[in-house]
């Protein structure tokens, strides 16, 4: 967690299990295994390899780029290096913490099995997994009068 003084921002890195490292490395082998083979044999193949290849490291990586950052007005959710989210505290009905395998949100920052929900608007849920998930539901509690 870091910081910003005068600012009132508190930014929280994400979190990660083993879990995560053990299918980034799976899934980076099974990509590198279909690689190699179509390589030797089929140069043209290439041409299809490697975009797919380079589509499933974005994805892999892309995580390690991702934060969440408390800042006056709202909660702002970096999800890798495209996608954001902002959350203003006044459209927030609830967070939980929980402890599963699956997120209750397509798009998410969840790659721990401890993660926070952050219920907002009428169904909107975002689920996001950082290091201090305890001091981030606190500050959540402090900074939404809804909560």
């Amino acid at each position: 967690m870091e910081n910003r003084e005068g600012q009132g921002v508190l930014r929280f890195k994400p979190k990660f299990d083993r879990l995560y490292y053990i299918t980034s490395a799976v899934a980076v082998l099974l990509v590198l295994a279909a690689a190699v083979p179509v390589s030797v044999f089929d140069v043209s193949a290439l041409f299809i390899v490697l975009p797919v290849a380079a589509f499933v490291l974005y994805f892999l990586l892309s995580p390690l780029f991702g934060y969440v950052e408390l800042r006056e007005e709202e909660v702002f959710v970096r999800f890798g290096l495209i996608l954001t989210r902002r959350i203003p505290y006044s459209v927030i009905r609830g967070a939980e913490k929980q402890r599963r395998f699956y997120a209750d949100s397509m798009l998410s920052l969840k790659n721990a099995l401890t993660h926070i929900n952050i219920k907002y608007n009428s169904f909107d849920v975002i689920s996001v997994s950082v290091t201090e998930n305890d001091l981030l539901m606190e500050e959540l509690k402090t900074r939404s009068a809804t909560l």
